[in-house]
């Protein structure tokens, strides 16, 4: 069997921008990989497109050196969305008899735009592990697979959705990720050293798609078993950092206290540091404190916007007011504090974007990025927005990344009321005039503090004459489209001032 993570579309992001920007470790193909291994399914291959890139050539090489009956697995996201069905319908044209399985996020949310393009047999809806370990033994033994929980398949034209399956409650039942798959890449993650902990969130974001997979129930692994993954990071591979990856590491105050006292007493925190994202209105003074002394260095909070209001329409569970206070008690213990911003939400005036620009230049922040609201499919901003026409979507949903406004005015959803090009202006002008303070510059230059996960630079870039000139391409070309959208946004005032005289 073969499992691919496939690229994120070239049209999606500019090739200049994203030779700075760190790939994203492959954690759904490397946790289905150890548990399909786990299981007994032998040869199961893993291939990771943001590190080899399958072009014809070694995509017929690759399938053809698979044994039959041949099983390829993708792992879909809305961004590789496209990249995917490409990959589909070229292995459909090498091998007809072979099953193509889509699973993941995007195909969770939307089998039906799944089914219907060429080349993909089945839909495996949720959380995957179980369903896909049936699915492929039933394949793989030339049984019929129409029956089990899960999935979604093409019956004669007419999509057919069987049962959702159940969540996993145990996590532990999940084998341990297997790291080695991905061992002779090291160099190439910096999120190499990812750790899993929980699945699930109680909160509900408007913005967010995990729930679509993981749910609102709130799962986590032992103590036990995180930490063993944390030392097989730090002491087989020499990790220096470890990052937790859950949506949310202190949902369960006690098993986190719990988390952060065998890091200590395992000698870890002496090892390596520790970051992760938390939400305001649960950083404790305790939480923080114990994170602190377990050596967490970097925590993230999504901050989101300035305002009361839009926090209330994001239905985010928390005020602007506990977030600001959890940033300055988690800087006040030494930790680097990192958040997003979100501009575009609905309802959104000008107004709102330069208060949250104003209001992280107050706050003790280590790095922030501001994105533009992209309604992924299957969130409840995007059910409410769409069956209203007010979403934008370009070819394969190639115009949903969160920082798509550097590569075309073609955004997703821009809020009644406001201009297209003032949004994208000033979300620009937030990222750069950030970026180029004192402490952006700091953040480039110190990139084990903070950020590091974010920005593609060698520690000590400035000292190369490639890093130099691979960041001055990605500068100019910037510089470039924010000159362009910055006439265009004062051109389009000036219309409007002399419409108004007429």
């Amino acid at each position: 069997m073969l499992l691919i993570n496939p690229k994120i579309s070239d049209y999606s992001q500019n090739k200049r921008i994203n030779a700075l920007i760190n790939i994203s470790f492959p954690t759904s193909i490397g946790v289905l990989a150890g548990y399909l291994m786990a299981s007994g399914i032998e040869h199961v291959n893993i291939i990771d497109e943001q590190v080899t890139p399958l072009n014809d050539n070694l995509l017929f090489e690759t399938i053809y050196a698979l044994r039959k009956p041949r099983v390829i697995g993708l792992s879909v996201l809305t961004l590789n969305s496209g990249r995917a069905y490409e990959l589909a319908e070229k292995v459909k044209m090498l091998d007809p008899k072979s099953k193509i399985v889509f699973g993941g996020i995007h195909p969770t949310v939307v089998p039906e735009e799944v089914l219907f393009r060429k080349g993909v047999d089945v839909v495996v809806r949720g959380e995957g592990e179980e369903t896909v370990k049936e699915l492929i033994a039933l394949i793989l033994n030339g049984k019929d697979f129409r029956h089990i929980l899960g999935i979604s398949y093409n019956n004669n034209g007419s999509p057919v959705h069987n049962p959702s399956r159940p969540l996993i409650e145990n996590l532990d039942d999940i084998p341990p990720f297997p790291y080695h798959l991905f061992e002779k890449h090291l160099d190439k993650y910096p999120n190499f050293s990812g750790v899993f902990g929980s699945r699930g969130c109680p909160y509900g974001c408007t913005f967010c798609s995990a729930r679509s997979i993981s749910g609102r129930k709130y799962r986590f692994h032992s103590v036990d078993r995180v930490i063993s993954e944390c030392s097989t990071l730090i002491n087989k591979y020499r990790q220096k950092s470890v990052f937790l990856m859950d949506d949310n590491i202190s949902v369960n105050k006690k098993h986190f206290i719990e988390l952060c006292d065998a890091i200590i007493s395992e000698g870890l925190y002496k090892k390596a540091f520790f970051h992760g994202s938390m939400r305001g209105d649960n950083a404790t003074d305790e939480i923080l404190d114990k994170a602190a002394e377990a050596n967490f260095r970097i925590i993230y909070y999504g901050l989101e916007t300035s305002s009361e209001r839009l926090m209330k329409v994001i239905n985010k569970g928390e005020t602007v007011r506990e977030v600001i206070e959890a940033i300055e008690r988690a800087a006040g213990k030494g930790i680097a504090v990192g958040t997003t911003i979100i501009f575009g939400l609905p309802t959104e005036t000008r107004r709102d974007r330069w208060g949250a620009m104003k209001l992280v230049k107050s706050l003790p922040l280590s790095s922030v990025r501001f994105n533009t609201l992209a309604p992924y499919p299957g969130t409840p901003v995007y059910n409410m927005l769409a069956p209203e026409g007010k979403i934008l979507i370009k070819g394969n949903w190639e115009n949903f990344g969160v920082q798509y406004m550097w590569e075309s005015d073609d955004i997703p959803y821009v809020p009644e009321g406001n201009d297209r090009i003032e949004l994208i202006f000033d979300t620009m002008w937030a990222n750069l005039s950030y970026y180029l303070s004192f402490s952006g510059l700091k953040l480039l230059f110190t990139q084990s503090v903070a950020g590091g996960n974010v920005i593609k630079l060698s520690s000590k870039w400035y000292l190369s004459i490639g890093e130099i000139l691979k960041m001055g391409r990605a500068f100019f070309y910037l510089a470039f489209r924010f000159i362009n959208v910055t006439a265009r946004m004062l051109w389009n005032r000036v219309k409007r001032i002399f419409k108004k005289k007429i």
